[in-house]
C-alpha cells in the first residue's frame, strides 16, 4: 500500500482530521473484548438518542465498525476505505475502482446511520448481490448488536415488513421501487411494508440513477388489445420500401412515414384515413416499422418460451418482468410470430430519478461516475468524489485500433486472441450484443481456440458466476456482453473459493450414499479428486453425510448452504461447522497452487481486455477496462473498432468518415489523434443527447411527481386515520359550495342546481321551491345552510341504515370507497397526462414552450381529478347497500 494514499488528492483534506481520529481510536478498541465492543455500540446509540447528532459519534462509529469487521470477517478497512465511508456519509458519490472493496466500505456509514433506528437501505442491482452482501456484511452488524434484513422477489407482505423493519436492509432497486408503488395502492394499512425513508446507499449508482433513469417503474393492469391489428400491421410493412415509404432515424430511434407510404398503406388496407381517431391504424404501423428496423433479435431482445424477453442494453442481462410500452412489445411479438399478449394501462408509476430523491439522505458508490458528475450534481444533488486506490493502478490502456470494415476488425480480434493465447495470458473480450458474442465464438472456433461465452441466453446466465470466477485463469478466453462487468471480481490465476466450493459440491452430491469412512477412503484414491486428504477430513465428511438435517437437503439446497457457509466466518449450525472445516481443508491444498498461478498470470501481464466496439457511454467502456488491473495487479486494455461501428457511423461526422476512407489501403489498422478526438467527441455528443433526454424526462416527471406526492400523502392519511367521516362531510360540503358558487356566477340555473344535487344525493329537495319563487333575492348563505343540513341528514340516514344491517361496516366501507376512487381517478389521470405530453410536443412549432403548456394543463387536469373523485365517492356512498 502507498505510504500516503491521499497524496495529491485535495478532497482528502476535508476528511483527513476524521481519518486520523479514527486511526487513533484503533488501539483503544483493539483491547476491548467482544462484550465490551457491543456495550460500546449500545452507548453510541444512547448518545445519539440524547443528542440527535451523528457528527459527534462518527469517528467512534467508524473505528468500532473497523474493529468488528476485523473480528468477524478478518478484513480491516484501509484508510482509503475510511475516506470512501466518510464521503458516503456526507451524502455524496464515492467513485472507487473495481476491487477496492466498495461492499466493505458501505458498512461504515450504514452502521453509523443505523444507530438512529430509522432504518438504512443498501440498494444493489440484483438479488444475488443483495443476498451475498447481507450474508457477509450482516456478520459485522450483528456483532455490533444490529439486525439486518433482506428483500427477495418471492417474499410475502409479512416477511417484507419484518425485513424492512430491520436496522439495515439489503434490497434491489426494482424491489424497493415496486414496494413503494404497492404501498401506495394498498387498501389496508396492514399491507404497507415500508416505513418512512431515512438513508440510502446505492451500489453501482450510475447503473441505477443514470442507465435506468429513462425506464419508469410501472404497475399496470391488462386491457383489451386488438391483436389482429398488430398481425396485419406486421404483414403490411413487408410491402414498404425504406427511404421511399418511410425513413429511419437511427440516432433518435424513430421512424417517419412519408406521404407515399401513407397512400400505399391506405391502399393495401382499403381505408381512407390512417389517422382516423375512431379507427386509428397509424400507431400499429409505426410500431411495426420500429420493431423491424430498430429492434433486433439477440441484440435488443431474445425469444424464450414463446415470449419476447428484453435485454438490458447497459448490463446485457435479460429483464423478464419488463415490457416495452405503447404497443411496441406487441409489435415485436407479431414480428417474431409468438403469442401476442394483452396491452397494459398504467395504474401507478415512478421514475428512479424522483423515487430516490424521496430519501432525506442519499449516497452512492461505483467505479465509473466521474464522466456523469454533472448529471449527478444537477438532478440528484450528489457530488462525485474520486477515492484514491490502496495500491498504484498498473493498467495499460493501449490506443484504439480502427479498421476499414467489421470483417477486418473481427478477423483482427481473432488473430490477437491467437497471438496472446500462445503465452497463456487470460483474455476477456467485451461485445455489445448476444449476436456479436456468438459470431465471435464461431470465428474463434475456426482458429481452434477454446473459449467461454457469457451473454443473456439462459444456458449462459446459469453459469455466470462460474464463467466470471475462472476468467482470470491461464489460457482462458472469455467472451462477454456488458453483463460481466458488475458484482464479481476477476482474480488472476482463477477464483480459488469457487473452485473449492465446486469440488466440495461434487463430492457431497456424488458420495452422499457413501456414508461410511471405510467406503469413502476407498473412493477418493480411485477418483483422484483429493490427494493426501487427512483422516480427519474423511471423518468429518462421514459425520456430515450422516447428519439427519443434512440428509434432508436437496442438491440445490446443498449448493445454497455451501455458498452461505463460505461467507460466514463463524457458523453456528453443526452441519455448517462441518462444511466450514471441509472448505478450510480443501483451501489448504489449493492455496499454494493458486498462489503460483496468480504469480504466473501477473508475470504474463495480467488480464488482457479487448473491446470490440465503443459503447454509447464512456462509463460503459471504463467498466470493461476496469475488469483488469484490480488491487495493483497488472493488466492491459485495447479497443478494436471499424468505420462500420454504430458510433462512428452515426456520430463520427462526414469529414472524419471521408478522411478515414482515404487512409486505408488494406486491412492494416491505423491509429490517429484525429480518430481518438473524433471518437471522444462522438461519445460526448451521444452522452449529451441521452442526458438531455433524461433531463427532459425528469422535468416533465417532476410536475407529475408533485401531484403524486399529494395523492400518496392523502392516501396515507386515509389509511392511518381511525375514521374518514370528517373528510366525507368536508367533500360533500365542498361539492355543494362549488355548485352554489356557479349559481351565483350565473353559470347554472336553479333548476340545474336542484337537478344536480338531487341526482348526487338521491333525495327530493322540495324545500328549494321557496328559493325558486325568490330567485332574484335568494340568500346564498341560507341556501348553503339548507343544503348542508340536507346532506348531513342524508349521510346520517345512510350510516344508520348500514350499521343496523352490519355493525361497524360503515367505517371500512367509507375508507375503501375513497381509496378505490382515488386510485381509479389517478389511473385515468396518468393516461391523460401521457396523452397530454405527446400533444404539447407539437406546440413548439407555434412558438410555445411545451413544458409550460404541460404544467398549466396538468394543473387543470389535477383539479378536475379531485372534483370527479369527490363526486364519485359521495354518489356511491349514498347509494351503498348491503345485501
Amino acid at each position: 500500500m502507498l505510504k500516503n494514499p491521499f497524496k495529491k488528492i485535495s478532497i482528502a483534506n476535508e476528511y483527513q482530521t476524521l481519518v486520523n481520529e479514527i486511526n487513533s481510536l484503533e488501539s483503544k478498541f483493539k483491547v476491548l473484548d467482544d462484550t465490551e465492543i457491543r456495550l460500546k455500540s449500545t452507548q453510541l446509540r444512547k448518545q445519539y438518542q440524547v443528542t440527535s447528532d451523528l457528527t459527534s459519534i462518527t469517528a467512534e462509529a467508524f473505528a468500532l465498525t473497523r474493529e468488528a469487521s476485523l473480528r468477524t470477517l478478518g478484513l480491516r478497512h484501509y484508510d482509503v476505505q475510511l475516506l470512501g465511508g466518510l464521503v458516503l456519509n456526507s451524502g455524496k458519490i464515492a467513485e472507487m475502482r473495481t476491487g477496492e472493496g466498495k461492499t466493505l466500505v458501505a458498512t461504515l456509514p450504514a452502521y453509523l446511520n443505523a444507530l438512529t433506528k430509522k432504518g438504512v437501505h443498501i440498494v444493489t442491482v440484483n438479488d444475488y448481490l443483495a443476498s451475498r452482501d447481507q450474508l457477509t456484511m450482516g456478520q459485522v452488524y450483528r456483532f455490533l448488536g444490529l439486525n439486518t434484513g433482506l428483500i427477495q422477489e418471492d417474499m410475502e407482505v409479512q416477511e417484507r415488513q419484518k425485513n424492512y423493519d430491520a436496522d439495515i436492509t439489503y434490497v434491489t432497486n426494482s424491489e424497493l421501487g415496486f414496494d413503494y408503488l404497492r404501498d401506495n395502492m394498498a387498501l389496508n394499512i396492514n399491507d404497507v411494508v415500508l416505513r418512512p425513508f431515512n438513508y440510502c446507499i446505492v451500489d453501482e449508482v450510475d447503473s441505477v440513477l443514470i442507465d435506468e433513469a429513462q425506464t419508469p417503474l410501472i404497475i399496470s393492469n391488462a386491457v383489451q388489445t386488438p391483436i389482429d391489428k398488430y398481425i396485419v400491421a406486421a404483414e403490411v410493412i413487408d410491402y414498404l420500401e425504406v427511404n421511399v415509404h418511410f425513413k429511419v432515424d437511427e440516432k433518435n430511434k424513430n421512424v417517419i412515414l412519408t406521404k407515399e407510404g401513407a397512400i400505399q398503406i391506405e391502399t393495401i388496407l382499403g381505408i381512407n384515413d390512417l389517422y382516423n381517431p375512431q379507427d386509428p391504424w397509424i400507431p400499429y404501423i409505426i410500431n411495426a416499422l420500429k420493431a423491424t428496423t430498430l429492434f433486433f433479435r439477440n441484440v435488443h431482445y431474445i425469444v424464450q418460451n414463446d415470449q419476447i424477453i428484453i435485454v438490458d442494453e447497459f448490463t446485457g442481462r435479460i429483464m423478464p418482468d419488463r415490457r416495452w410500452s405503447d404497443g411496441l412489445h406487441q409489435s415485436v411479438e407479431a414480428k417474431e410470430s409468438v403469442t401476442i399478449r394483452q396491452s397494459n394501462e398504467t395504474a401507478a408509476s415512478v421514475t428512479y430519478q424522483n423515487f430516490f430523491l424521496l430519501y432525506p439522505k442519499l449516497s452512492g458508490m461505483t467505479g465509473t461516475a466521474k464522466t456523469a458528475e454533472i448529471e449527478f450534481e444537477k438532478i440528484y444533488n450528489l457530488p462525485v468524489v474520486e477515492i484514491p486506490t490502496a495500491r498504484p493502478n498498473l493498467r495499460n490502456d493501449l490506443p484504439d485500433l480502427i479498421y476499414k470494415d467489421e470483417l477486418s476488425k473481427w478477423n483482427a480480434v481473432a488473430k490477437e486472441c491467437e497471438q496472446i493465447s500462445t503465452n497463456s495470458q487470460p483474455i476477456l473480450i467485451g461485445t455489445t450484443s448476444v449476436e456479436k458474442s456468438e459470431m465471435l465464438g464461431e470465428l474463434l472456433n475456426e482458429y481452434k481456440l477454446p473459449y467461454q461465452i457469457l451473454n443473456a441466453k439462459p444456458e449462459n446466465v446459469r453459469r455466470e458466476s462460474e464463467i466470471v470466477a475462472q476468467a482470470g485463469n491461464r489460457n482462458s478466453i472469455t467472451i462477454a456482453t456488458n453483463m460481466a462487468g458488475r458484482g464479481t471480481d476477476i482474480i488472476l490465476g482463477g477464483n480459488i473459493k469457487f473452485k473449492i466450493l465446486k469440488q466440495l459440491y461434487t463430492i457431497l452430491v456424488s458420495y452422499r450414499n457413501q456414508i461410511s469412512s471405510t467406503k469413502l477412503r476407498t473412493v477418493f484414491p480411485v477418483t483422484n479428486q483429493l490427494s493426501g486428504v487427512s483422516c480427519k477430513f474423511i471423518s468429518v465428511l462421514t459425520t456430515l453425510l450422516n447428519n439427519s438435517k443434512f440428509k434432508q437437503l436437496s442438491d440445490t439446497d446443498i449448493l445454497r448452504v455451501l455458498n452461505e457457509t463460505d461467507q460466514i466466518r463463524i457458523p453456528t449450525k453443526s452441519y455448517q461447522q462441518s462444511l466450514k472445516f471441509l472448505i478450510n481443508e480443501l483451501s489448504f491444498f489449493e492455496k499454494k497452487n493458486q498462489s503460483i498461478d496468480n504469480t504466473i498470470v501477473k508475470n504474463l501481464g495480467g488480464l488482457y481486455i479487448i473491446g470490440t466496439e465503443r459503447n454509447d457511454s464512456r462509463r460503459i467502456d471504463n467498466q470493461l477496462r476496469g475488469r483488469c488491473a484490480r488491487q495493483g495487479d497488472p493488466g492491459t486494455s485495447q479497443f478494436f473498432l471499424s468505420l462500420e461501428d454504430r458510433l462512428l457511423r452515426l456520430f463520427g461526422g462526414p469529414k472524419m468518415q471521408e478522411f478515414m476512407k482515404n487512409q486505408f489501403l488494406d486491412d492494416t489498422p491505423i491509429e490517429a489523434e484525429l480518430l481518438s478526438k473524433s471518437l471522444d467527441s462522438a461519445q460526448q455528443r451521444l452522452e449529451e443527447i441521452t442526458y438531455d433526454s433524461r433531463k427532459n424526462l425528469f422535468e416533465y416527471d417532476e410536475i407529475l411527481n408533485k401531484q403524486r406526492k399529494v395523492i400518496y400523502y392523502e392516501r396515507r392519511k386515509i389509511l392511518e386515520s381511525a375514521s374518514v367521516q370528517n373528510k366525507l362531510l368536508a367533500d360533500g360540503e365542498q361539492i355543494l359550495t362549488e355548485i352554489i358558487l356557479r349559481l351565483e356566477k350565473n353559470q347554472l340555473s336553479l333548476d340545474e342546481v336542484i337537478s344536480r344535487i338531487e341526482n348526487l344525493f338521491g333525495i327530493n329537495l322540495l324545500l328549494l321551491n321557496k328559493f325558486k319563487n325568490n330567485l332574484n333575492s335568494f340568500d346564498s348563505v341560507e341556501l348553503k345552510t339548507y343544503l348542508f343540513q340536507e346532506f348531513w341528514l342524508c349521510y346520517e340516514t345512510k350510516v344508520l341504515e348500514l350499521e343496523i344491517r352490519h355493525l361497524g361496516i360503515i367505517r371500512a366501507l367509507e375508507r375503501t370507497l375513497i381509496l378505490i376512487y382515488i386510485d381509479t381517478e389517478w389511473k385515468e389521470h396518468l393516461q391523460k397526462m401521457s396523452l397530454l405530453r405527446d400533444a404539447v410536443g407539437w406546440r413548439s412549432y407555434g412558438q410555445r414552450n411545451p413544458l409550460f403548456e404541460y404544467k398549466d394543463e396538468a394543473y387543470e387536469f389535477f383539479k378536475r381529478r379531485a372534483l370527479i373523485t369527490r363526486h364519485l365517492v359521495i354518489y356511491d356512498l349514498i347509494r351503498s347497500s348491503i345485501i
